[in-house]
């Protein structure tokens, strides 16, 4: 199977498909026009398929009783942000018709790139050593809804040995492909909290207890976190990206809302840093005399951490498909990923597909408005796809991974991530 040149002959409908997704964007849990689109074309391709409610697509190629199972991934939804209809050098080639959405993040890409890749499966599944599902993720961007998808697997006893996605990426130069050991997205743990004080007059602060003042304190100690409780071999960074608190000069305010979060690529650096961080707000109102209360909270949620032996498939079915010249290393990316959760299940690897192009203004950050892709790579991504099933079936050599223990409920309860 040439499967460079396959997948070069389906340029044009992944472009097409790529086009009509970009321009009729749907936010997290709206995608219900998308899953349509979706299921149509695998109808057409004559792929089976489960519609799992809330969570998604699951496509089935290859007998039910495989020896060997792959899964690939694709997200679509797209983000509550106005698109900017130019790219960061000219007028893009299409731009969103929905008001306030698009797909600023590249899933639509992502979503017509696996389309193309079961196309070229289910032609020639004669030649498949194994099944593939294909898995079409519904909220990525909101987060959660992953949950359902992956109960589903879990209920349904289906055995997933190995997973692979990957994400468009503008800092990668358009056609390279890097594929990193270790983790390469960052968890996080996400937070809102209320601080109580006692309100007064600015003439008599004496007689008053502001929050503001147990607030900066709170920040302050906040800095020294990744400084005093974080090796200097590890990442930790934090931000805090709301702050609201009174309303006038001279009247010291009751209550401050602050809210924020901080990024980690270690699991046991993001238990480290939480710990510490309720335990200085716990001690710090007290020291102020303030209380608090934390009014969401979300994590530790998990880094993606690539399993070497599907890192080194997936480096080898760029090297033996698509060319040696393709690959670079490019390391980590701060985002996070839902796959990350999955990833708990089954081993896998993630990988990002360059789409950074100076001359054609492709490189605005993904969430930009200016952002776009450079199309002419996206055949190169269902490459990757299919490359990687056919490697990842015809591999024989064991994978060292331990799966999660529990259920995906447990898994998310572990998180303390809430799934509407």
């Amino acid at each position: 199977m040439d499967i460079l040149a396959l997948a070069k002959q389906e340029e044009e409908a992944i472009i097409r498909d790529r086009r009509y997704l970009h321009e009729h964007p749907e936010v997290s849990r709206q995608e219900e026009n998308t899953v349509a689109f979706i299921k149509q074309r695998l109808e057409t391709l004559g792929i089976s398929y489960v519609e799992v409610p809330k969570g998604g697509i699951l496509a089935f190629l290859g007998a039910e009783d495989a020896k060997k199972t792959v899964l690939l991934r694709a997200d679509i939804d797209a983000l509550p942000i106005e698109e900017n209809p130019c790219n960061l050098k000219q007028k893009k080639t299409c731009v969103s018709k929905v008001p306030g959405v698009g797909h600023l993040c590249g899933h639509d890409g992502h979503t017509a790139m696996l389309l193309a890749a079961g196309k070229i499966l289910q032609e020639h599944k004669e030649e498949l050593p194994g099944r593939v599902i294909l898995l079409f993720e519904r909220a990525e961007e909101s987060g959660g809804n992953l949950l359902y998808l992956l109960r589903y697997l879990y209920e349904n006893k289906i055995k997933i040995d190995g997973g692979f996605g990957f994400h468009v990426n503008p800092n990668v130069p358009a056609g390279k492909m890097s594929l990193d050991f270790g983790s390469i997205t960052s968890g996080g743990y996400g937070f809102e909290m209320l601080l109580h004080g006692r309100g007064g007059h600015g003439s008599a602060p004496d007689k008053a207890n502001s929050p503001i003042d147990c607030f900066v304190a709170i920040y302050q100690a906040m800095t020294q976190i990744p400084v005093k409780y974080v090796s200097a071999k590890e990442v930790c960074a934090f931000n805090i990206g709301r702050v609201i608190s009174g309303s006038k000069r001279n009247i010291i305010p009751e209550t401050l809302d602050f809210a924020g979060g901080f990024r980690f690529y270690k699991k046991s650096v993001g238990d480290t840093v939480i710990k510490r961080f309720l335990r200085q707000v716990e001690e710090i109102c007290h020291v102020y005399d303030c209380t608090h209360e934390v009014t969401y909270a979300i994590g530790p949620t998990l880094p993606i951490e690539n399993n070497k032996q599907c890192v080194e498939i997936g480096r080898r079915a760029i090297e033996q498909h698509l060319g040696a010249e393709r690959r670079v290393d490019y390391g980590m990316e701060s985002f996070s990923e839902t796959f990350s959760n999955a990833m708990q299940f089954f081993p896998g690897a993630y990988g990002m597909l360059g789409i950074g192009n100076e001359a054609l203004g492709s490189g605005a950050m993904n969430h930009d408005p200016q952002f776009d892709l450079d199309e002419s790579v996206l055949y190169l991504g269902t490459a990757w796809h299919v490359a990687f099933a056919m490697e990842f079936l015809k591999n024989e050599t064991a994978i060292d991974f331990t799966p999660y223990a529990g259920s995906p409920d447990q898994l998310y309860d572990d998180m303390n991530y809430k799934v509407e």
